[in-house]
């Protein structure tokens, strides 16, 4: 009976390893994939590897799961939206406060800068609609109405930034 068992779970897990290899990683996507079905868009950083450019705002990309790129995970983290590849949080622009519109970077999780009081503007509560809204704002991250092509005529990209959440349309504010 123990034999029996131990086959039948070998057998289970020797049939599942295809399929958690083909998992993604965990990248923070939209929950509509606008114009790329079956893809969507993810939170990027511009550029690539050791041309990644934590320097410039965050964009939108067109999701790219075959790749499991390490740098283009992102988890939902005590609040905050956390890229291990870079230790770093998605962080809304801001000074003392921050207003509609502004772009989203990376800077170190809990940091304040001089210009960037980082800590409060990093910190995002999932609505009831899946929006990720700022903590103590009306703003929601929001990707840009408009898509177009990158280095590599199949790859899309999007603005991302910070939107008053009554204002704008769920497919580009909700959130996997």
């Amino acid at each position: 009976m123990m034999r029996l068992m131990k086959s039948a779970v070998s057998l289970f897990l020797a049939a599942s390893l295809p399929a958690l290899a083909d998992q993604t990683s965990p990248q923070m996507r939209l929950l509509d994939d606008l114009d790329f079905p079956g893809e969507g868009y993810c939170i990027d950083v511009p550029g690539v590897g050791q041309t990644a450019r934590t320097d410039l705002p965050l964009v939108m990309h067109n999701c790219l799961p075959e790749r499991r790129s390490v740098d283009r995970i992102a988890e939902e983290r005590d609040g905050r939206i956390y890229m291990p590849a870079y230790d770093a949080c998605v962080t809304a622009l801001g000074v003392w406060s921050v207003l509609p519109g502004v772009p989203v970077m990376l800077r170190p999780c809990g940091t304040n800068e001089s210009f960037l009081q980082a800590d409060q503007f990093q910190k995002f509560e999932r609505t009831a609609n899946n929006q990720l809204r700022l903590t103590d704002s009306s703003l929601c991250l929001t990707a840009g109405p408009d898509a177009d092509r990158t280095y590599s005529p199949t790859h899309r990209w999007r603005t991302l930034t910070m939107e008053d959440c009554a204002e704008v349309p769920l497919f580009l504010s909700a959130w996997r």
